[in-house]
């Protein structure tokens, strides 16, 4: 008598993958069973991946590349027996896009403050802000560590013309600059 089992996962597909945008990624399931199932690679909501006349038996590996969003892969194992399923995420983890809506208020000769909005969905760590007088060949000073959406920027010199950028930064990394916004301080008060 030939002993009959049914699919089981040797080496299930990862839960979770994270991956950067443009990113390759390979994902293995393999499954045994008697006879051994037949394996198979879906993309949600219910996309065949393979041709249904060559899949492998045992072992599927998915070759990913260039994955532009997160997206949802199940293998299927399944012989005359029973059929199981595992899903695998892929998510896909991206710079943050740059805060908007830049405004300038509470000019003085030595001070603005600096609001700004944030549409993106990604989990921030902080905000970083970047000024020079615009007129002068010099690096820009950098403030960074802000966890509001705005910040007064201080130790300005007076009647001056600014350009000041507003960066958004994640763990992945710092995002591109906003739009500049150009600002000039006041004059000395007497």
């Amino acid at each position: 008598m030939i002993r009959r089992v049914a699919p089981s996962f040797s080496i299930p597909p990862p839960t979770l993958s994270e991956v950067t945008l443009g990113a390759s990624l390979n994902l293995n399931c393999v499954a045994v069973g008697a006879p051994m199932p037949v394996v198979q690679w879906r993309k949600y909501p219910a996309t065949d991946i393979m041709p249904d006349d060559n899949l492998p038996v045992g072992k599927n590996v998915l070759y990913l590349t260039d994955i532009q969003e997160s997206a949802n892969y199940t293998c299927t194992a399944s012989s005359p027996i029973g059929v199981i399923h595992a899903t695998s995420m892929v998510k896909v983890q991206s710079l943050p896009g740059p805060p908007e809506n830049i405004q300038v208020s509470d000019i003085t000769a030595t001070s603005v403050k600096l609001s700004w909005s944030y549409k993106g969905p990604d989990e921030l760590q902080y905000y970083v802000i970047q000024h020079k007088p615009k007129q002068a060949n010099q690096p820009f000073t950098e403030i960074s560590g802000i966890t509001t959406m705005y910040y007064h920027v201080r130790g300005l010199s007076p009647y001056t013309e600014y350009e000041l950028y507003v960066i958004a930064v994640n763990h992945i990394g710092r995002g591109p600059p906003s739009a500049p916004v150009t600002v000039t301080t006041g004059e000395t008060s007497q």
